[in-house]
């Protein structure tokens, strides 16, 4: 167990690592834009002030662009402030969502709401009236719900998936022509293992409202496969009847055999219960066994 827990524990300390190094980018883009902010406030605060008291005398249209400079500034500069300190709970907030990139995801979309909430502030503030508010922010969420109309329908397929539980982590599933173990249910896509376990997929979530899904479970479920036979041997149903008794006694596989024919020819159809992760290995075995009962000598 130890050497496959070596990588592992590798593997987290490196993104820890790397999700430390993006934390502190991103807390020191905000100190860069304080610190901006407060460049160009303090000055000009202190113009308006020099006006306020008379030591200067400022023009109406300057000043009026300036006590609109200002507010802008401070209002962006609170935001921001606002954003530093409190960015770190709302991803606590949302901590069992989902993976990193999902996380960034909410953390952007917090990001455009508070500054979104502060340009409405500014406008309020400049004497911007309520219908002209209103207006803007029904053009804004138009604009921005068309744009990220495609993470909406994810995000609602997402609940819908939490809540109605079609499937659950650690189900077999099959969509389309995907089907595996259900390993991650996040905001964008579903992660499911295939038999092979060092290979995955990544299914969209919207995959899921267009096909059908179908639910294994976690225990036996039934499957079948056919086999053609091109050279009909002596006694088959005696033989048939050998692989079934085989498959049973030497294998422990419950399965039933039946001779059927179509356009390609005559065909054994095996019908078997097993788990989605045993049902490939249970499969080669009746194959096995198939072969050898219908090559061997005449029983």
């Amino acid at each position: 167990m130890e050497p496959k827990q070596i990588p592992e524990k590798k593997e987290i300390s490196r993104k820890l690592k790397k999700d430390n190094v993006k934390s502190k980018i991103f807390n020191q883009l905000l100190n860069h834009i304080i610190i901006i902010f407060l460049f160009f406030i303090l000055p000009i605060s202190a113009m308006l002030a020099a006006d306020h008291r008379g030591w200067i005398v400022i023009p109406e249209i300057v000043l009026g662009f300036l006590k609109l400079v200002d507010t802008v500034l401070i209002s962006y500069t609170l935001a921001t402030i606002f954003i530093k300190f409190t960015m770190s709970i709302i991803l606590k907030m949302f901590e069992s969502v989902g993976k990193r990139e999902e996380k960034i995801l909410l953390s952007k979309i917090y990001i455009g709401f508070i500054y979104a909430l502060t340009s409405v502030v500014i406008f309020w503030q400049v004497g911007i009236d309520t219908q002209s508010i209103v207006i803007f922010l029904g053009l804004l969420a138009t604009g921005f719900a068309f744009a990220i109309r495609e993470v909406i329908l994810s995000y609602f397929i997402w609940f819908i998936l939490l809540t109605k539980k079609p499937f659950k982590i650690g189900d077999y599933i099959s969509i389309g022509d995907e089907e595996g173990q259900v390993k991650h249910i996040g905001l964008f896509y579903v992660v499911i293992y295939p038999t092979r376990y060092e290979d995955f997929y990544k299914i969209p979530n919207k995959v899921f409202l267009e096909k059908s899904i179908k639910n294994y479970g976690t225990g036996t479920f039934e499957s079948s496969f056919e086999y053609y036979i091109k050279e009909i041997p002596a006694n088959l149903t005696n033989r048939i009847d050998k692989m079934v008794k085989k498959a049973r006694s030497n294998e422990g596989i419950d399965v039933r055999l039946k001779l059927d024919s179509d356009c390609d020819g005559l065909k054994l159809t095996a019908y078997y219960r097993s788990t989605f992760k045993e049902r490939e290995n249970v499969k080669h075995k009746l194959l096995s066994i198939i072969l050898e009962g219908l090559s061997n000598p005449q029983p």
